[in-house]
């Protein structure tokens, strides 16, 4: 049976479809909003306040704060509330910022989960049902058609139910949306990996072995190692020593130490005007002569809360600069790390 959280995912995401412009009739299974003209993707996007910036120099606002957010498809899908909007344990409800102004969408993503596929066909997450609170399905929406091929609790659920305090269960043991790649959405349930195959609409279960997953080809290709080459492969960001000034490798050997003329510090001094850049990270490329770098965040609630600001570096001159608009600091994709597209950066791990 369906639950009354689904009915009114269905019910409000099919008002947003015919405000999208689908070409989909109503009534029909297509319950997602859709777009003849997808926002660019193909690089940097990073988020100040309310406002998103994409890489073609548009910008959509989300009315607040994006909060948790990714972009594809008809615009930017967040999970973002003030203080007080919410109840006990609720989460944040999904909602989609197009051109056109900002609609609920009556979902629940749990936090970390919202993904979209490196085309920007697939947006996927863990939905917690019961406004955030209630148990856990695995979502997964084809944006070109605004179908939900994948509305699973497969592997998501314990065996006994009755009387479940979900909340406790999945901070003890977490779910998560752990990508869609070549058509298959792969999800960590409690205690197995599960695959649905998005042509098929087949899914599979085996046990949840780190050392399996990390080592497979799909989880590699979502998190990429240094050395990371650009795009003619001329230059690389090379592993970095912790604590070191980061360089930049040329194909013949050359090494370039990187260098921001408007760095400041020490981090946390009280006289620092600007933000705190004695410390960046290299972590991607926007083109084949321009690095992106990223400095330190910490999480907290104090006066002192970072958030990063992104820095750009040039080959062959090493010779960074922030990039306008990110100096206050910025809010990243929760499926960009560092606000490129997973085959353009390394993994924060790595």
């Amino acid at each position: 049976m369906m639950s009354r959280t689904h009915v009114a995912l269905l019910v409000a995401t099919l008002a947003l479809t015919t405000a999208c412009g689908s070409d989909d009739p109503a009534g029909s299974s297509s319950a997602w909003p859709t777009t003849s003209t997808p926002v660019a993707t193909d690089g940097l996007i990073w988020a100040s306040g309310s406002t998103v910036h994409l890489p073609d120099g548009s910008t959509i606002d989300t009315g607040d704060p994006a909060g948790a957010y990714v972009v594809a498809g008809a615009g930017v899908w967040f999970a973002s509330a003030e203080p007080g909007e919410r109840e006990g344990n609720d989460l944040p409800e999904l909602r989609v910022a197009t051109a056109d102004g900002v609609r609920d969408l009556g979902a629940h993503p749990a936090i970390g989960s919202l993904t979209t596929s490196a085309d920007g066909r697939w947006l996927a997450f863990i939905d917690r049902l019961e406004n955030g609170a209630g148990a856990a399905e695995a979502v997964v929406v084809d944006l070109t058609t605004g179908e939900e091929l994948v509305r699973s609790s497969e592997g998501l659920l314990p065996s006994e139910t009755e009387g479940a305090d979900w909340t406790d269960l999945y901070e003890d043991a977490p779910v998560g949306m752990l990508g869609v790649v070549d058509g298959t959405a792969y999800i960590q349930g409690l205690d197995a990996l599960v695959s649905h195959d998005l042509s098929t609409g087949e899914s599979t279960s085996e046990d949840l072995d780190w050392e399996a997953i990390r080592a497979s080809d799909w989880w590699q290709s979502l998190h990429l190692t240094a050395p990371l080459p650009n795009a003619d492969r001329t230059w690389q960001i090379p592993t970095q020593e912790f604590g070191a000034t980061p360089v930049l490798e040329s194909a013949d050997g050359q090494r370039v130490t990187t260098t921001l003329l408007d760095a400041t510090g020490p981090l946390g001094s009280p006289d620092v005007t600007g933000p705190p850049l004695e410390d960046w990270r290299l972590r991607g490329w926007i083109d084949e002569t321009t690095a992106l770098g990223i400095t330190p965040s910490r999480d907290g609630s104090g006066v002192d809360w970072l958030t990063p600001v992104l820095v750009t570096c040039a080959v062959p001159s090493g010779e960074c600069a922030v990039v306008e608009g990110t100096e206050e600091g910025v809010n990243l994709p929760s499926d960009r790390p560092f606000g490129l597209p997973r085959e353009s950066s390394i993994d924060p791990d790595s």
